[in-house]
Parts: C-alpha cells; structure tokens; sequence
C-alpha cells in the first residue's frame, strides 16, 4: 500500500474531522454579534476579540497544517473529497450544538459519504501521486477569476438577505467561500509540494515567498472565513456549510486531473472513482436537504410560536412575578407551555422536541 494511503488519506480524515469542529465553535461567537452585511470583514474585526472565536481559529490552524502534509503525500484528487467530511462531523454536532436533528436522508447521506471515501481508497490503492505545482500564471488567473466570483456571488447574497430570502443568502454565501476555500486548498497543495520537494532537497520553503503561493493563500482564506462567518449567521448556517464543502471538494479534484497532471485511476479503479466521487456528491446533497428541510421547519414553528404569543398577548405581560410551575396569572404552569420568562427559541426548541418525538413515535408505528 502507498504512503498516500497509510499516511495522507488518515491525516486527511484528521484533518477533516477538525475542519467540522471548527465552524460550530466559530458560529456560537458569529450569533453573538449583531447581524453583518458586506463581506463579513467587519464581523472579523469583531470575532477576533472574542476567546471562543479564536480557539475555533486554533483548530482550524491545526487543521491546515495536517492538510498540508496530506498534500505533501497524496493526490488533491484524494485528499480533497475526504475533506468534505468535515461536512459529516458538523452535522453530527450540530444535534447538540445547533439544536439541530437528522432525518432518515441525512444519515442516508452520512452512509453515502463515507462509503465514497473507502471507494476513494480503493480507486488510489495502486497509483496515488502527486502531479505538477501551478504556474505563477495559473495562480495569478485563479486569482483574478476567483475575486469576482465571490464578489458576485457575495453581492447577490446580500441582495438575498436584504429581502428576507434565506436559502438564496446561504446559498449564495456557501458558493463564494467555497470557491475561495478551493483556491486556498489549491495554494495549499503548492506549500504540500514544496514540502515535499524540500524533503527530497530540491528546494527550500522559502522559495515560496517569491510565488504568488502564500498571498493567495492568505488573500482567499481571510476572504473565505469573512464569507463563512456571514453565512454561519441565523439558521442559514446548516444549508451554507454543504454549500460550501461541496464546491471546495470538488473544484480541487477537477483543477487537479486536469491542469496539474495528477494521474487519474484507471480500470476497475478509475470506476471505483467515479462511484465514489457521485456518492460524494450524494451525501452532500441528501446533509444540504436534511439541513434545508430543518430549517424550513424551524422557521414554521417559529413564525407559529410567534402569531401563538402575539394573539394570547403573553409577550407584553411581565414576568417577574411569575414563580416556578406557575403561569404569569399564577395558574398551574403546565409542562410544555411557554413561561413570561421563555424567549421565542426556548419555545421553538421545546415545540420542536415535541414535533420530532411525535414524528418518531409515528415512523415507528
């Protein structure tokens, strides 16, 4: 078995596994600050004071450094769709982190994930090289080419979340820092090799300083983080986070067999790839509908909770004379019902516990 199996596909599962941590602690600070606009620059200059948000940078830091020594050993072809089970590990977390739940098509999802990453080790069992580093031209047009994509994406974002428009915002933020996390990845891949030419003595890490390589890694990955944080703002964070992990899994695996001459497998293998890369894409899609369908719930029963408390009134009464199980009118509170102290979420998170353990006890009829 190759190094690129041994070393780089587990390194990768590491690394994935850290990138998936990293946006839920970021978003925790991201809801804490005032709704951004823009590029999510200004939400950066605020998170950075924040503890929380930084020990999710800590990870993320991690995280890159393990993906730069799977570079270093592997294809981007294979690395990069194992990196999109970072997808997997937030929305696992998310149960718990987001209030968040999974439907019956996002473990189907999970299940099409992970068995297209054991295609993906198939597929490299026999040739797993790394292939050529771009040309200060190919990183100089990527980065030309992706500013304005993620500019009009991002403009067209806020254009949605002007209008109230969710999905289009979350998908629209997910798009732009995917295409920048790509071009980082792929800026990533140029330290990789460079360490692996370092390694063989070909050259010195310092070269790199007179590249393109580290600013364009720099330029798209503070970029990228600014667009993520505006997309893991509100609820659009669970449809923004596939988004983005599907476009940055897979623009790296295109750019890779095609421009840098990373050998694609080929017989049985190269079919091994193809299914994995389709199952792939699956599972991101069946996470991105479980995710959406979540959130088209939430906001049912909020906007629900919220005609419930503006018709009985309960939001103008106050609540300090309340006393524990009982209403405002100190009556007997009963279980499940809002208090004068309860917020919309805490009524939503409680309403919604109850819809799904309906909805379960009802699947299992």
């Amino acid at each position: 078995m190759s190094k690129a199996l041994l070393v780089g596909l587990p390194t990768a599962v590491v690394s994935a596994g850290l990138y998936g941590i990293a946006p839920l602690v970021q978003a925790r600070a991201a809801r804490q600050e005032e709704q951004s606009s823009g590029l999510g620059l200004g939400l950066l200059a605020h998170l950075v004071l924040r503890p929380l948000w930084l020990l999710g940078l800590g990870v993320e830091a991690a995280s890159f450094l393990l993906e730069v020594y799977a570079l270093s050993v592997a294809p981007v072809a294979l690395v990069a769709p194992v990196m999109a089970l970072d997808m997997i590990v937030f929305t696992l977390l998310a149960q718990r982190v987001l209030g968040e739940r999974i439907s019956r098509t996002g473990w189907l999802g999970v299940a099409s994930m992970v068995t297209g990453v054991g295609l993906l080790a198939l597929a490299f069992a026999r040739r797993a090289k790394v292939g050529t580093s771009a040309s200060t031209d190919v990183l100089l047009a990527f980065l030309v080419l992706g500013l304005v994509f993620a500019l009009f994406c991002a403009f067209l974002a806020n254009l949605a979340a002007s209008r109230g428009t969710v999905l289009g915002a979350a998908v629209g933020f997910g798009a732009a820092a995917g295409v920048c996390y790509a071009i980082a990845t792929l800026a990533t891949r140029q330290i990789g090799l460079a360490v692996d030419e370092r390694r063989n003595g070909h050259s010195t890490l310092l070269d790199l300083l007179t590249t393109p390589t580290p600013y364009v890694l720099v330029l798209f990955s503070v970029l990228a983080l600014g667009l993520q944080q505006r997309g893991l703002q509100g609820r659009a964070a669970v449809i923004a986070f596939p988004v983005t992990s599907g476009v940055s899994a897979f623009l790296p695996v295109t750019l890779g067999l095609t421009l840098f001459d990373e050998p694609a497998p080929d017989g049985p293998q190269r079919v091994a790839f193809i299914v994995a890369m389709v199952m792939v894409a699956a599972g991101i899609a069946a996470l991105g509908r479980d995710r959406g369908a979540a959130n088209r719930s939430v906001d049912e029963l909020e906007g629900a909770t919220a005609q419930h408390r503006s018709q009985s009134g309960t939001e103008s009464q106050p609540a300090t004379d309340s006393q524990p199980g009982l209403d405002s009118a100190g009556r007997p509170q009963a279980a499940g019902e809002p208090t004068g102290t309860d917020s919309v979420g805490d009524v939503v998170a409680r309403v919604d516990a109850s819809q799904w353990a309906t909805h379960t006890l009802d699947r299992k009829r």
